[in-house]
């Protein structure tokens, strides 16, 4: 963006050196034959397309508008990063900060484009169509976001015992780590489950004929998963 400012200047600088040498040399001439002295800004006026050169000083006041963003859209800006980094950081990534000359809107847009893949809702809706109204957007990235921190919430189709760390930045500026997932490490570790399947005396014939006899007894199985 700041290569094109600074090629549109170049050639507004030149048009305009244009105009100052055909003006002096003017002045140092035709002057002495009665002329008013008008002539190069008449003959350089004649010679620039206006509706060219119009549009040329336009489009570099627009450009250098998009570089030097007053304090009311920077903290537009802000509040739109700060909104979706809250949601994508529990995702496991980040929001990224506004392109150079990036609008409002198509920032926003840009930012929950990552996030509309986990709203049942809206993860197939083209959110350029919506921006027209700026009140119906707005709602519309609300319910992106709340959908997708319930997505990074829900331990919901992850392997048991496997956990995913959020990673959060509170307003005093300290760093809170929390694992969403299945199961416990004291879960992890305990002994299989049994279950008594026998209690009694068992009896019985040897093999020599006599009657053997036992201490009363109890057998174990497995529990059934």
């Amino acid at each position: 963006m700041a290569a094109k400012i600074a090629k549109l200047d170049e050639k507004c600088t030149a048009l305009a050196d244009s105009v100052a040498k055909m003006k002096k040399a003017d002045e140092a001439g035709e002057r002495d034959r009665g002329v008013d002295g008008t002539m190069a800004e008449r003959v350089a006026a004649d010679s620039v397309d206006r509706a060219a050169f119009a549009a040329l000083s336009s489009s570099v006041a627009e450009l250098k508008k998009r570089q030097s963003r007053p304090m009311k859209d920077l903290d537009a800006y802000a509040d739109a990063q700060a909104k979706a980094d809250s949601v994508m950081r529990a995702l496991g990534s980040a929001a990224e900060p506004p392109m150079a000359g990036e609008e409002l809107v198509s920032y926003k847009i840009r930012m929950h484009r990552k996030m509309q893949p986990h709203s049942p809702r809206w993860k197939g809706v083209e959110l350029q169509l919506i921006a027209a109204d700026q009140v119906a957007l707005d709602n519309v990235l609300t319910e992106i976001r709340a959908d997708a921190m319930t997505a990074a919430t829900s331990p919901v189709g992850m392997p048991e015992f496997q956990h995913r760390m959020i990673t959060k930045t509170m307003p005093g500026g300290h760093t809170v780590h929390e694992f969403i997932g299945n199961g416990t490490i004291f879960k992890q570790l305990a002994r299989p489950v049994r279950h008594v399947g026998y209690i009694g005396t068992r009896t019985g014939t040897g093999s020599n004929g006599t009657l053997d006899c036992t201490w009363p007894s109890a057998t174990l199985s497995p529990a059934a998963s």
